[in-house]
């Protein structure tokens, strides 16, 4: 997805991925009580386990000196944020700070590393700018989870997608690296979203995410069947939580004009989510839409009407 959105704000973002990661696996590593200890990547107790759980690539050091290291990352899932997350493991075994480069090809990646005496300040805390609603749904019934499969190759899919962990600290620190630098969103249906209680920049670089998701998700050619309200909690259930993203709820649906309104909880990030039901509705009407979603709210509201309707500030 980040070539699209680099198509649509007409940035590089590759090096903003990498150190959005590094300082993402730096927080996240300080959480934990076992850390990443010397050069011997097979005593650092759990790492491989947690990798391959992670849906990462598999680590090979190929050259390792005093103040310089090259490895290979075989069957990685992103250049730019397996190099960050690496470097910052590297980094908490050896207690010194790296310079990194990569290089990629088809199925590996090269990741060299520097020693630097760059003093960088640890990663604070950072959280979602959005409402947040904890409901219990039980969506273990919509789940066939013997359709997950460990792969020959590294990792693991579901339902026949290679799939990866990302941490929503990552997506967010990601977002903070690049919002500065957006000027302008091209290439978009910028008319067709609208985030209400959203700063400018922000809202551009948001408008791009959701963009790219449609897209992504328009692309992949998935049929949605819509009948009446009660298909959009399934309908989110196989396109948003089955892939960590979140979930619709008390959905309510104009029958005459396809509108509808409901709750988005658990929500990954609001872009995303956004993206991908607005490309779901637009399947299943076979119009555009516009979708507005009220972070001003107390619960994280979505409406989304066709294109040609005005769009007023819902719940």
């Amino acid at each position: 997805m980040i070539s699209n959105i680099e198509l649509r704000t007409s940035l590089s973002l590759g090096r903003k991925l990498a150190h959005a990661s590094s300082e993402s696996e730096e927080f996240l590593v300080s959480l934990q009580k076992e850390r990443p200890r010397g050069k011997d990547l097979r005593k650092w107790k759990g790492y491989y386990e947690e990798r391959f759980s992670r849906g990462l690539g598999e680590i090979e050091v190929i050259d390792l000196s005093t103040s310089k290291t090259t490895v290979l990352i075989n069957r990685y899932s992103s250049g730019p944020m397996e190099a960050g997350i690496f470097t910052s493991s590297w980094e908490t075994a050896t207690g010194k700070r790296h310079k990194f480069r990569w290089s990629e090809s088809s199925k590996v990646l090269m990741v060299e590393l520097n020693e630097d005496k760059l003093e960088v300040p640890s990663p604070r805390v950072i959280n979602g700018r959005w409402p947040e609603t904890i409901e219990k749904n039980d969506t273990d019934g919509h789940v066939d989870w013997e359709d997950i499969r460990e792969l020959d190759s590294g990792g693991w899919e579901l339902t026949g997608e290679r799939k990866f962990i990302l941490y929503r600290d990552l997506m967010l620190r990601f977002e903070d690296y690049s919002i500065h630098n957006i000027d302008t969103v091209r290439d978009s249906r910028i008319e067709d979203y609208k985030w209400i209680g959203v700063e400018e920049k922000r809202a551009l670089w948001w408008t791009a995410v959701a963009d790219s998701s449609r897209q992504l998700f328009s692309d992949s050619g998935r049929h949605v069947m819509i009948s009446g309200a009660e298909d959009w909690a399934s309908i989110s259930i196989r396109n948003l939580s089955l892939n960590g993203l979140g979930i619709l709820s008390n959905p309510r649906l104009e029958i005459e004009t396809g509108e509808i309104n409901a709750r988005l909880l658990g929500c990954f990030h609001p872009a995303i989510c956004g993206g991908i039901l607005l490309g779901c509705w637009e399947r299943s009407t076979g119009v555009k839409g516009r979708i507005t979603m009220n972070l001003e709210s107390e619960t994280l509201g979505i409406n989304i009407v066709p294109n040609r309707v005005t769009i007023n500030n819902h719940e």
